[in-house]
């Protein structure tokens, strides 16, 4: 979805104890492989750091309501580590000495020995990114409602780390998801895209989405860059009234190509898809995620030349929240409740 960035004084030691042993079941979708459930449990975010940690954050039941769970690990399996004493919902790490987590009010800092806990005096984050040496989040963003809005207006606020301050950065777009130096989201009510120059955001031109509607509205959700050919890859949706019984019809919108040369492909299935997230593939394509009709979620694989559609694996059709790439491979993760899904191996 572009997917995603991520304290005591004292020392802790991270690991607490070992998992139970995890369950495996062989994706019927594509290279997806389920590698870990677990009913106990509901994972919310996931990082994976250049050397292949994998980070999870979510919650488990207990006896005294739902707690807190940090999870580290990878294909051979997860352990229990010790979290920084709030509900993480979001991740991000730079290495396995960088790692960063955000909650409700508190932010934190893995530096490889112990978490550093802030409090976080900003709004909600949706989206959070560690790329080279920034750290970015992404605050506040709303979704377009499943029964249409024609006054619906897109909003977030995307900061950036100065030192140990969260400073709001100014955007010529409303900014819904990252990647590298591309971010997508839209603009008075239209999808585009925007360019990192290093010191500040710059619009990029985009064509006309090829079928436009009377009282359209539409945007990029996401987007994914392949870190070898440049290739820019990014997810949205257009949606429009269309009579009293259905509201609003929709479309998924993907927009391919590079910097001077971009390309919509506009899809009637699976339809708008206000939440879809994507990332590299780490093979020149991306991965985009999306709830499927009946339950859980579906996929979109961008190819060289072609686009091809799947499901996840997914006991009780669970619903994949959050992907992470491990950057420069083509291992990449997913999370949802109580399930860890794996691409790549």
């Amino acid at each position: 979805m572009g997917i995603l960035l991520r304290v005591t004084a004292a020392a802790v030691a991270v690991t607490v104890a070992a998992e139970p042993a995890a369950a495996h079941a062989m994706a019927s979708a594509g290279q997806w492989k389920v590698v870990r459930t677990d009913r106990r449990d509901s994972y919310d975010a996931v990082t994976v750091t250049p050397g292949g940690a994998v980070w999870v954050a979510g919650t488990r039941r207990a006896a005294k309501g739902a707690e807190s769970l940090l999870l580290k690990g990878g294909h051979s399996g997860f352990k229990r580590v010790t979290g920084p004493g709030f509900r993480v919902k979001r991740l991000a790490s730079a290495s396995d000495t960088r790692v960063w987590a955000f909650g409700t009010s508190k932010w934190a800092r893995w530096d490889g020995k112990r978490w550093q806990v802030k409090p976080w005096s900003h709004g909600r984050v949706d989206r959070a990114y560690s790329i080279g040496r920034n750290q970015w989040v992404v605050e506040n963003a709303n979704t377009f409602p499943t029964a249409g809005d024609p006054k619906w207006k897109a909003t977030s606020t995307l900061r950036r780390l100065t030192g140990s301050t969260w400073r709001k950065v100014p955007t010529p777009i409303v900014v819904k998801g990252l990647d590298g130096t591309w971010a997508a989201g839209s603009s008075r009510g239209k999808a585009a895209l925007a360019r990192w120059t290093g010191k500040a955001w710059r619009a990029v031109a985009l064509p006309a989405i090829p079928s436009a509607h009377p009282g359209q509205l539409s945007e990029l959700t996401d987007v994914a860059v392949d870190g070898e050919t440049g290739r820019v890859m990014a997810v949205g949706w257009a949606a429009w009234p269309c009579g009293a019984k259905r509201p609003y019809c929709g479309e998924t919108l993907l927009l391919t190509g590079y910097l001077g040369g971009f390309a919509y492909e506009v899809r009637a299935e699976p339809g708008a898809q206000p939440r879809a997230q994507a990332e590299p593939d780490g093979r020149g394509g991306a991965w985009v995620v999306h709830p499927a009709k009946g339950g859980g979620s579906g996929y979109l694989h961008i190819g060289p030349e072609s686009v091809e559609t799947g499901v996840f694996p997914a006991p009780s059709k669970q619903t994949v929240r959050d992907l992470a790439i491990q950057v420069e491979s083509p291992f990449i993760w997913a999370v949802g409740a109580g399930v860890v899904w794996a691409n790549g191996r």
